[in-house]
């Protein structure tokens, strides 16, 4: 306790204890210090914020499924197969041997979707052994709004060809959008294809090569931001025995289109089975 004494000896006053800063002016320094450090603070968030979007990508998994074609441009049945070019990237699926009008490939495709690309282009070839294969149809596709929100998106596709504008049928495609860690999603870059200028095709060049082709860039890692040490959560994997119930449910899709369909809907069977049903719908 401090007693204080005033001038009249006869009134004392006391007081309680003080605390250890009083009367201590608060130097410039320490709120310099304060503000520093709130400001610092602000900066590691930001740059948390900018490491973590500076390490996602965008992924397309894209379903080929099945089409309806106008016309059979062959003596016998046609053997349609589909490729697709996202980007730089293109991908064929595998041939429908005599399929004829009505093939059927239930291709699933996964692959980057480069920053504002937002157009798939697809065609439909006819093979043949001993001469080049023949374009039946193609199309443009523009991803709408709703595929670029992560909405899993099932749509027929008007073709176009000989016949006109949007008249060589349609093909059923599937898309699904979402972002991936960057560096996990990394696929190897596959060899060179030779390209034969075919003047018949305009701008569409002719690929030689096996099937199925995949040129998938390698990304270049970004300078300005390390590759994480952390490995990043591994994505949804469906259970062997929700893929073989599904199968035995629909024995006529691939095990890639049903496998494709669980991971989009993160396991849930009753939408699974909702959209393998309407693929069924739609490719009879």
């Amino acid at each position: 306790m401090i007693h204080l004494v005033s001038a009249d000896s006869s009134n004392d006053v006391m007081l309680g204890s003080l605390p250890e800063d009083f009367l201590r002016v608060e130097s410039a320094d320490s709120r310099d210090g304060t503000t520093n450090a709130h400001s610092q603070t602000r900066q590691g968030t930001q740059h948390q914020q900018n490491y973590a979007q500076a390490n996602m990508a965008t992924q397309i998994t894209l379903g080929v499924v099945g089409a309806q074609l106008a016309k059979n441009y062959s003596i016998t049945k046609m053997d349609p197969y589909v490729r697709v070019r996202i980007g730089h990237a293109v991908f064929e699926t595998q041939t429908d041997v005599r399929g004829g009008k009505f093939p059927s490939w239930n291709k699933t495709i996964t692959a980057y979707l480069p920053h504002g690309i937002r157009t798939i282009h697809i065609e439909i070839f006819d093979e043949n052994t001993l001469t080049p294969d023949e374009r039946i149809a193609y199309a443009d596709y523009v991803l709408t709004d709703e595929a670029l929100q992560g909405k899993f998106v099932d749509t027929w596709v008007p073709l176009s060809g000989k016949q006109g504008e949007g008249k060589e049928g349609s093909i059923n495609i599937t898309i699904y959008i979402r972002s991936v860690p960057y560096w996990s999603s990394v696929m190897p870059a596959a060899a060179p294809l030779m390209v034969i200028p075919q003047p018949s095709l305009g701008v569409w060049p002719y690929y030689v090569g096996g099937q199925p082709i995949s040129i998938c860039p390698q990304p270049v890692q970004n300078p300005n931001y390390p590759a994480p040490v952390q490995p990043p959560q591994p994505n949804y994997q469906p259970s062997e025995d929700d893929i073989k119930q599904m199968q035995e449910m629909f024995p006529s899709y691939d095990r890639e289109v049903i496998l494709g369909v669980l991971e989009n809907h993160r396991g849930n069977k009753d939408q699974a089975i909702t959209s393998l049903l309407s693929l069924a719908k739609k490719s009879c």
